[in-house]
């Protein structure tokens, strides 16, 4: 019986755990991001939407310089982006080199 119990247990942290994961959603209107710092913690995700009438691009440029390029963003079109370390980011659209923010992510 205990070992069940202890099973089950484990079932519940281990799905509960997945819970905790969160998506934020950040616009992108007039070439701007809808903000332009934001914190999420470890494992969130950052959902990039373009309610623009033109075409952007998302880049995650991480504390070592390291680039990630999500590709084009055309207008209604979204891009996901899930952190999984700890660290500052810098987002770029490499198209509207003054679109930027910041994500701290702890």
């Amino acid at each position: 019986m205990r070992a069940i119990w202890t099973g089950a247990a484990l079932v519940v942290t281990l799905t509960s755990g997945l819970c905790f994961a969160a998506a934020t959603e950040i616009d992108q209107v007039g070439q701007k991001f809808s903000q332009t710092a934001l914190t999420v913690g470890k494992g969130d995700a950052v959902h990039f939407v373009n309610h623009d009438d033109v075409t952007h691009n998302i880049n995650v440029i991480d504390e070592d310089d390291n680039a990630t390029d999500k590709g084009l963003q055309k207008p209604g079109e979204a891009i996901d982006q899930m952190f999984d370390k700890a660290g500052k980011f810098m987002i770029r659209c490499s198209i509207h080199p003054k679109m930027k923010m910041t994500i701290a992510v702890k």
